[in-house]
């Protein structure tokens, strides 16, 4: 995440930086994200021996994964395909690798609820390899029309397969936790049922895509996003009666928004584009949604309550941490979500790299804030610690002080309306200097025509005042160019030579 925030930053200047700032966050923070958390889900859910897949054998696929990345990364920026190769192939064993153990894990362990999320996992296993094979290809340099195809494929394997399928398994029983009220009576039973669905579709997609089937593969996106409904529906149904209080719930909540209105994206292209090479051209914003409104916010937001809740320690020291990742977040939250939505309208481009500016500085804010937390947690764990060495009560395990009878303790809410203020007067001061940088782009410049009213001349006196107005099928110099106006063919910014005829 850190080095994506920095490549932002220096992007003009590097060939393929849009290619990198995607994979460094998808490829990089996310995928390592999943293989950590899935392995972690399962051991909570399953509860297996733990010799069944010791750390040192985690260890060794987060750092073979590590090592694809990297040589990934090097590989499709610099067109060496032989590298690509060896890095798509390492990144593929390590995440086969992690599917094979945690299908280890689910038949070791004792029939129980919830089991479908390791379901989940492992289909999300079987996509990435697929994914990394796609994206091999690509590299190659194929022709627009196969480019465009192998494209769609690829992203939808990843975003939707790896990705997706990973994000809703967890979030069947993360997302009631994150909101603290108890787990719908249907989300397990939905999510069961979602799962052949969200899978077969995706299949469909990708054989469709692959075979220049184009209506297939829009019947099998608008299937994906039917099942992805089925299974929200009862699964995020908490958040009616328990709205987030606290960043983390907010951030995933807002980052499932981005990624419904990407598929809607990508359904869209493909019901209006008439050629594979022309849907390819338009996927950058798709990108934009997909990276900065899906990813980072789903990454920053589930680690957010995830690190503190890990960490331990009791109620004192879990919220320590938490309190430092609940800093600023109305602010956060309107700067990146906000800030992303003028970026992907047609403003200015000026307008559209100060208020980028703002959205990479409200995601990257998060690391400085990590940081914090972990050091507030270990000091809290210590100071609990230490109290109850000496046989007091620790600061904090007792309620909330102002709370109403039999209401739940909680953490102060995230929602502040002075941030808000804040936040929306920061992004009208970016609107502002964008257009003062380049108020032409705007349009709010002088045009041709305002520049030659002010000059005080008219057609009929043949320019400035003073002038005399050149005889009639005379050849008059060009204001804009060196060459003559009556030449062929006609400058396009030249004055009408009609002008002076007529007059």
């Amino acid at each position: 995440m850190t080095l994506a925030v920095l490549l932002t930053l220096v992007h003009p200047f590097l060939p393929g930086s849009r290619w990198l700032m995607v994979h460094l966050v998808l490829l990089g923070a996310l995928t390592h994200s999943i293989m950590v958390w899935s392995t972690h889900f399962t051991q909570a859910l399953l509860k297996t021996r733990p010799g069944l897949d010791d750390r040192r054998d985690q260890s060794r696929r987060l750092t073979l994964l590590l090592v694809g990345t990297t040589v990934t990364l090097v590989g499709v920026p610099t067109s060496t395909w032989e590298v690509t190769v060896v890095g798509a192939s390492l990144v593929s064993v390590a995440v086969g690798w992690h599917g094979v153990q945690l299908w280890r894990r689910l038949r070791a362990a004792l029939p129980g609820r919830f089991r479908v999320t390791v379901r989940y996992y492992l289909a999300a296993a079987v996509c990435l390899p697929v994914g990394a094979a796609l994206g091999a290809t690509l590299a190659l340099g194929l022709g627009d029309a196969l480019h465009g195809r192998f494209l769609l494929a690829h992203i939808t394997v990843n975003v939707l397969g790896w990705v997706g399928l990973t994000v809703t398994g967890t979030l069947l029983t993360l997302w009631p936790t994150m909101l603290r009220t108890p787990i719908g009576p249907r989300a397990e039973q939905r999510a069961r049922q979602a799962l052949p669905g969200l899978a077969g579709a995706l299949g469909v997609l990708v054989l469709a895509s692959l075979a220049d089937l184009r209506w297939v593969t829009l019947a099998a996106l608008a299937g994906y996003a039917l099942a992805l409904l089925w299974w929200a529906s009862a699964t995020l149904a908490p958040v009616r009666t328990a709205p987030p209080r606290e960043f983390a719930p907010a951030s995933v909540g807002l980052a499932l928004l981005w990624w419904l209105l990407g598929i809607g994206l990508v359904l869209w292209r493909l019901a209006t584009t008439s050629t594979w090479a022309e849907f390819a051209q338009g996927i950058g914003t798709v990108s934009a949604v997909v990276v900065v409104g899906f990813a980072a916010q789903l990454l920053t937001g589930a680690l957010s309550y995830l690190i503190p809740s890990v960490m331990g320690g009791g109620k004192t020291v879990v919220r320590a941490g938490q309190a430092w990742f609940d800093r600023w977040g109305t602010a956060r939250l309107v700067l990146i979500n906000v800030g992303l939505a003028l970026c992907l309208l047609p403003v200015p481009s000026w307008v559209r790299v100060v208020v980028s500016v703002l959205v990479l500085a409200a995601l990257a804010v998060f690391v400085p804030l990590m940081v914090g937390a972990i050091r507030a947690t270990v000091r809290a764990k210590r100071e609990v610690e230490g109290a109850r060495a000496r046989g007091e009560r620790p600061a904090g395990a007792t309620p909330t002080p102002g709370l109403a009878a039999g209401a739940a303790d909680r953490l102060p809410s995230v929602w502040s309306g002075g941030q808000l203020v804040a936040a929306v007067s920061a992004l009208l001061l970016a609107v502002s200097v964008g257009v003062a940088v380049d108020p032409a782009a705007a349009g709010l410049g002088p045009t041709a025509s305002g520049t030659a009213a002010g000059t005080g001349g008219t057609a009929g006196s043949g320019g400035a005042a003073g002038q005399v107005a050149p005889p009639p099928g005379a050849r008059r110099p060009c204001r804009w160019r060196r060459s003559a106006c009556g030449s062929s063919p006609r400058p396009s910014r030249c004055p009408s030579a009609t002008a002076s005829s007529s007059s």
